[in-house]
């Protein structure tokens, strides 16, 4: 439970030390003391002081949160740990997050290489805060290595924390689109346009853009969030031209689960992004 101003002020003595001279000490000793378990004391103590809201203007007044980073980079896993809860703790504070925004590229690195659980949870539960408040790179965030990194610990985690997570879920399909896939569009749109045809050369060819957008909507009615999804809006580009005979990377990722759910996706042809867009989803349970 969350504390308050009076709340603190009744429990803390008369000639006690206030909390925000408390957590300036902790940072001092941090970078003073050159014992390993000392340091792990003040990095637990300030991860518990980023837990309440209250405490958050005290802990970036003291710097704190580049103890937290700086703790990301150490050898020591424990410190890792407490680096980054403290962080998924304090990222709802605006000026916290975008600080650590900044710090994406070091923040996702130890992720893609840890082999802590307890360090891949409080990232992935970081991870989804960020998505939410809209204080991220998605272009860091959501990069190849970091999503591998979602799906492979999905795959080997016997953690149920990890398993039950849905914080950047993703679906990837593999597609290759032929001539054939294009007439067949044709035939049941009634798009016909030259660029579509093989009066046009292959390196020039495009694949309908609304076939691109079936695609997706087939991961998402079908797979992720699944059947009884109902799309309720999107936004969408197309950037670079999609050819055929070329393999082709569709990926839908859930960003947010819920009754009213948010999905991004993206099509790539030899790693450039060729279609992209996000949507709201109603999902349904089977049964309604």
């Amino acid at each position: 439970m969350f504390s308050s101003h009076r709340t603190l002020k009744r429990r803390t003595p008369a000639q006690g030390i206030d909390r925000r001279e408390y957590i300036g000490h902790l940072v001092d000793e941090y970078y003073t003391t050159t014992n390993i378990e000392a340091q792990q004391q003040v990095t637990a103590n300030l991860a518990n002081f980023a837990y309440d809201p209250i405490n958050w203007s005290h802990l970036l007044e003291a710097d704190a949160l580049e103890v937290f980073l700086a703790s990301l980079e150490t050898q020591d896993q424990l410190l890792k740990v407490h680096g980054i809860a403290a962080l998924c703790n304090l990222c709802l504070d605006k000026t916290a997050a975008q600080l650590i925004r900044e710090q994406l590229k070091l923040i996702t690195g130890l992720f893609v290489r840890t082999d802590h659980p307890e360090i891949v949870l409080h990232s992935l539960a970081l991870f989804y805060q960020l998505l939410e408040i809209g204080e991220v790179d998605r272009d860091i965030l959501l990069s190849p290595s970091v999503l591998r990194t979602v799906q492979e610990w999905r795959l080997k985690a016997h953690d149920e924390r990890i398993l039950s997570s849905r914080a950047l879920q993703q679906v990837q399909v593999v597609k290759r689109f032929s001539q054939s896939d294009l007439e067949q569009f044709a035939q049941f749109t009634g798009d016909h346009n030259y660029i579509h045809s093989p009066e046009t050369p292959i390196g020039e060819r495009r694949v309908h853009g609304a076939l691109l957008n079936a695609v997706v909507a087939g991961i998402m009615g079908t797979q992720l969030p699944g059947p009884g999804t109902v799309v309720l809006e999107q936004n969408f580009k197309f950037l670079k031209p999609c050819r055929i005979e070329t393999d082709t990377l569709v990926t839908v990722r859930l960003l947010q689960s819920r009754k009213i759910s948010t999905v991004e996706y993206d099509i790539r042809q030899n790693d450039e992004v060729v279609f992209a867009g996000s949507a709201k989803l109603l999902t349904r349970n089977q049964k309604d």
